[in-house]
């Protein structure tokens, strides 16, 4: 049944952590990228130009600059008007590979339809983490400003599973 609901088969021998809220979800991610050895691949469908997406190119481009393999995918959609092209450069110059998902293109006028809400991490392929998240303030909330984080689940695996979420990134 949950092959059918899933489309994919079950994974034993794995272990999984809950992460119920976005400052802990953001703290667990800041912390597997931080003890990356070999590579990184992160994959979001809205990454911010702002405090919060910044800790992450930060934490990104220092990797990067370690020798560790960093490759990060957005949508196009989702950074659209929120995201500026310096923010890209920025990670790409600092080392890390971007890939922009399925951006508009003459030859496909309505291939830009397909969007990719993915919202994933894998650090070393030991590690998967898949959630709800987005990386910007509006999901990390802001004490200060008296705004709420965003309530939404994270799920960390540890096990044979992490290799199906490095497959799909």
């Amino acid at each position: 049944a949950l092959a059918r609901a899933a489309g994919s088969r079950s994974i034993d021998g794995n272990t999984i952590e809950h992460y119920p809220d976005s400052p802990a979800a953001i703290e667990a991610m800041l912390g597997w990228i931080a003890g990356a050895e070999r590579w990184i691949h992160l994959e979001n469908y809205i990454i911010r130009d702002d405090r919060s997406g910044r800790l992450f190119a930060d934490a990104l481009t220092t990797k990067a600059g370690e020798g560790v393999a960093v490759y990060l995918v957005y949508d196009w959609m989702g950074a659209l008007g929120k995201t500026p092209g310096h923010y890209w450069a920025s990670l790409r110059s600092g080392g890390v590979e971007v890939r922009c998902f399925n951006p508009p293109r003459l030859l496909s006028p309505l291939g830009w339809i397909q969007r990719n809400h993915r919202k994933s991490i894998v650090v070393d392929g030991r590690v998967g983490f898949i959630t709800g998240l987005c990386i910007g303030d509006e999901w990390a909330g802001d004490p200060e400003l008296g705004i709420d984080p965003w309530r939404d689940t994270g799920i960390e695996v540890v096990g044979p599973a992490v290799a199906e979420i490095e497959e799909a990134f």
